[in-house]
């Protein structure tokens, strides 16, 4: 480029100078214009350079290109596409509607290197920019991520953008999508890992993800969901051929979960690591079985206040609002145990029970204990989705083990009280709009009045209710009842 410039310059010299002398100084060309001239003389002669390959044959590109992007970016082109070479924003072969065997991509774009299209057989690719593709995995697609370093990524790098990963099943069902903002992969030289970064969204949660996998068969994954303040860091480490175990830590909300892994014919085998939530100590074990997903858990948490489970930003309304436990490709069987601290007024104690079976989802048989007065049993219980609606639908048996510590609880008048033993009720509680209400109440297996339900309705609103007005709404209800 410096002797092209030298070229035009000797060129100007020659020709406008020379002329300028023969016309006795009639004919003057000022310092400025003699840069603009070279400047645009040297435009154009770069733009015609960057046209050069616009001469190479087509065909001879097509199979060129095809061969470097299978040896070079292990992209294997598998039908007839249209290539075409554009100059803008970078010199680059624009290739359409071409198909691998895990993706159809709508468009490639094969950046090359400029250093010299005066020959041909020189050219060089520098990157791969993939827009609009639709990727189909199953989970062995997902292997070369975590096998050593026989597996690298592309020394070079290969871009992602606005586009879908379709994750199937060996039915080849599609389980869940993943929508890529933006991504990219290479092989890091100087750190001698692959690396995998991302922006998307998975079941209409945004989220990032870092992937590193590096020579000596240590992986790093994090992932970042901000709207529902979720951040995962795992460190994987692999022992022998059939045997790895790993490190992983999830903090969501204010809450931190620690756990130690190992895996096995694709069976994840866990355990706690000093875990805590909301500042409570939690403890947990279980099995989880990758393909088809089926997990088993227990837990037991320890000095929590069992009443928050049903503030509007517990953990588990979070957890049930982001919508992930609606997948009929997943099997859940967990038991929370719950000791309750000594604050909580209402529980002191908790069996919760969740079941996710076929895209059903259950709490039945899951209890909650007041030693004193009595407990509340879960029945017939069903989550779904209705009319952009998370609703809980689910039948409670309230035995009253001790009515007068229950009256002396909630201060009722002792003209009032009545000797109730059981309550009946079906709830429908809205998740989003945090709406609860009450049907088919029966007490003592006596039905209760209309008048009964227009008191019960003051508890609707969940955002407003609070143990003071519980006490004043369920004390109107007890002299309401006739016994």
């Amino acid at each position: 480029m410096k002797q092209i410039v030298k070229n035009f310059n000797n060129l100007i010299k020659k020709t406008i100078f020379k002329l300028k002398k023969k016309t006795n100084n009639k004919f003057h060309v000022s310092t400025f214009n003699k840069y603009i001239i070279t400047a645009i003389s040297i435009l154009f002669a770069y733009i015609f350079y960057l046209l050069i390959p616009l001469l190479y044959d087509k065909n001879w590109v097509q199979n060129k290109i095809v061969s470097k992007l299978s040896s070079e970016f292990n992209i294997n082109l598998t039908n007839s596409f249209d290539i075409s070479y554009r100059i803008l924003p970078k010199p680059h072969y624009l290739i359409r509607d071409s198909k691998t065997s895990l993706a159809e991509i709508k468009t490639l774009n094969v950046l090359i290197s400029q250093n010299n299209f005066f020959n041909k057989d020189s050219i060089r690719i520098n990157e791969v920019f993939i827009e609009e593709a639709n990727f189909s995995l199953l989970s062995n697609d997902l292997k070369p991520l975590y096998k050593d370093s026989e597996n690298k990524f592309s020394k070079k790098k290969i871009k992602i953008n606005d586009s879908n990963v379709f994750f199937k099943n060996n039915l080849n069902e599609v389980i869940s999508i993943i929508k890529i903002s933006n991504a990219f992969l290479f092989f890091d030289e100087k750190n001698l890992f692959n690396l995998f970064d991302l922006k998307g969204e998975i079941f209409n949660i945004p989220f990032e993800l870092n992937y590193q996998n590096t020579i000596n068969s240590q992986k790093n994954i994090k992932i970042k969901a901000s709207d529902i303040k979720l951040k995962i860091i795992d460190k994987f480490f692999k022992k022998d051929e059939d045997l790895n175990s790993g490190m992983n830590n999830i903090s969501i909300l204010n809450s931190s979960i620690n756990t130690k892994y190992s895996i096995k014919d694709q069976i994840v085998i866990f355990q706690s690591d000093g875990s805590k939530t909301l500042n409570s100590k939690i403890n947990y074990n279980g099995q989880l079985a990758i393909n088809p997903f089926d997990l088993n858990l227990k837990i037991d948490l320890y000095n929590y206040k069992i009443s928050n489970l049903f503030t509007p930003n517990s953990i588990i309304n979070e957890f049930i609002k982001s919508g992930l436990l609606f997948n009929e490709n997943i099997s859940v069987h967990t038991l929370v145990n719950i000791k309750s601290t000594k604050k909580d007024k209402i529980f002191n104690e908790a069996k919760l029970k969740l079941k996710i079976l076929n895209g059903k989802i259950s709490f039945d048989k899951s209890i909650f204990i007041n030693n004193n007065i009595g407990l509340i049993e879960v029945s017939n219980s069903d989550l779904f989705l209705e009319n952009d609606k998370l609703i809980l639908s689910a039948n409670l048996s309230i035995d009253i083990k001790d009515p007068d510590r229950l009256y002396s609880f909630l201060s009722t008048n002792k003209r009032l009280r009545k000797d109730i033993k059981n309550i009946k009720l079906n709830i429908i509680y809205d998740f989003l709009g945090n709406e609860i209400t009450f049907k088919n109440i029966k007490i003592d297996d006596n039905k209760v009045s209309d008048q009964f339900y227009n008191i019960a309705e003051g508890f609707n609103d969940n955002s407003s209710n609070n143990l003071t007005k519980s006490r004043r709404l369920l004390n109107e209800l007890i002299g309401l009842y006739e016994g």
